[in-house]
Formats: C-alpha cells, sequence, structure tokens
C-alpha cells in the first residue's frame, strides 16, 4: 500500500479517537460550569438602589475613566483601586438601608 493511502485510512480512526476521548470531558465541564454573576430573575431593583448604585459608581471615580470612546483598562492598579473603591461604598449603603424600604420618599418603581 502506499504511504498516501495509509495516511488516509488513519484519518477517519483518528477523528473518531478525538471524538471519543473529548466528549466526556466537554460534558463534565459543561455540568460543573458555575452560574452566571446576573442576579436571580425575581430580582428587582428599586429606583433607590438604582441611585445608590450610581452615586457609588461616581464616587468611586470609575465614572471618569469609562466616559472616553475606548473601554479602560481593568488591570491597572488605578482601575482596581476604584472598583474596590466603588464594592466597599455598595456594601456600605446596602447595610444602612433595608432591601425593602426605598430611600428617602421615593416609592416609585421604574
Amino acid at each position: 500500500m502506499k504511504p498516501v493511502l495509509t495516511f488516509r485510512a488513519l484519518i477517519p480512526a483518528a477523528l473518531a479517537a478525538f471524538a471519543l476521548l473529548s466528549s466526556p470531558a466537554g460534558a463534565q465541564s459543561a455540568s460543573t460550569a458555575p452560574a452566571t454573576a446576573a442576579p436571580s430573575s425575581d430580582f428587582t431593583p428599586t429606583r433607590a438602589d438604582v441611585e445608590r448604585d450610581l452615586a457609588a459608581w461616581r464616587e468611586s471615580g470609575l465614572e471618569e475613566q469609562w466616559a472616553g470612546e475606548e473601554s479602560p483598562n481593568v488591570n491597572t492598579p488605578t482601575y482596581i483601586e476604584d472598583y474596590k473603591k466603588y464594592e466597599t461604598t455598595i456594601r456600605t449603603s446596602d447595610m444602612g438601608q433595608p432591601a425593602s424600604q426605598p430611600q428617602s420618599g421615593s416609592q416609585r418603581r421604574w
């Protein structure tokens, strides 16, 4: 048999072996994949929640970093520091406000 014919005969066998060996790994990673970071479907933020979040975003300095045409480099120390400040501000403001009570008389929802 010619070498080209031998090579052609081995291609389907190699593809079949690859398919058999890769399928359990693919199934395992799909079943153990973490859930998304999206909030649950029953979560409805109030207007006060959104306003607190926006105020924390602006106060931390992230608004200025996202103001340009291009996305900021999220791996820079400045961005990481500002983002940590934003998260801290959100956690602090959430602790002081019960989730079911709107802030400062604003009772309408968006």
